[in-house]
């Protein structure tokens, strides 16, 4: 799980930012700095996996960046914390940006407790890393799915399917942006595979919880966290 950590350009790196990407690591995401320049929100150099969106969002010293990651097409539904150090809090309408304030210097046990919060917030993430709509539970951490308390056995894409729907509530996806955010950029497979899997994952969850996931005509499909 990739958590970026955004920091404004051609500006000093603000204190505490190295403790933050080391507290950030030791709760087991993999921190990836990101300098925008020329307007990209994405990493840049070796190794960036920027194809997929990260688990979570941090931004340190450019509060101008929040409103750019919310209105991006990839990143608007990502966790997003923005961190200010103590002496500026009074100077800066930080308050009002991101799903999370994080005053520098932070404990690792506050971090954790704001990460959690803001993932709930989004994305309806439990601390235990457990996804609950009623009576279904999907586990992030164990990959399993559970309808009543009930195993129900997925095939990995199937899984990723539907993990990526409950984590991404109430937003409507294209076909196309299924195959590019579940199967990968480099998936050249057709709609067709969404659609086959979305009948898959239907037909596995049951009546109640298969009435989730709404058709949105002409575009593709929806998770609704309320059955109707």
């Amino acid at each position: 799980m990739e958590a970026w950590i955004y920091t404004a350009p051609e500006e000093p790196e603000p204190a505490g930012a190295e403790e933050l990407a080391r507290m950030v690591s030791d709760l087991g995401f993999a921190p990836r700095r990101v300098t925008p320049l020329n307007g990209s929100l994405r990493p840049e150099g070796d190794g960036a996996s920027s194809d997929r969106p990260p688990e979570l969002a941090l931004v340190l010293g450019d509060l101008g960046l929040c409103a750019r990651l919310e209105c991006d097409e990839d990143l608007g539904d990502v966790p997003l914390l923005v961190a200010v150090p103590g002496e500026e809090l009074a100077s800066t309408a930080a308050i009002d940006e991101g799903h999370e304030l994080i005053v520098l210097p932070v404990d690792g046990a506050e971090l954790a407790a704001r990460i959690g919060r803001a993932r709930r917030r989004v994305k309806g993430i439990d601390g235990d890393d457990i996804v609950r709509v009623g009576t279904l539970e999907v586990n992030l951490a164990t990959y399993q799915v559970a309808v009543d308390g009930r195993p129900i056995d997925f095939t990995y894409m199937e899984y990723e399917l539907l993990k990526f729907l409950v984590t991404h509530p109430n937003r409507a996806f294209s076909r196309e942006a299924l195959l590019s955010r579940v199967w990968g950029f480099d998936y050249y497979g057709g709609a067709r595979t969404v659609d086959v899997h979305i009948r898959r994952v239907r037909s596995k969850l049951g009546t109640e919880h298969a009435a989730r996931i709404k058709t949105v005509r002409s575009v593709g499909y929806r998770f609704e966290k309320e059955s109707e």
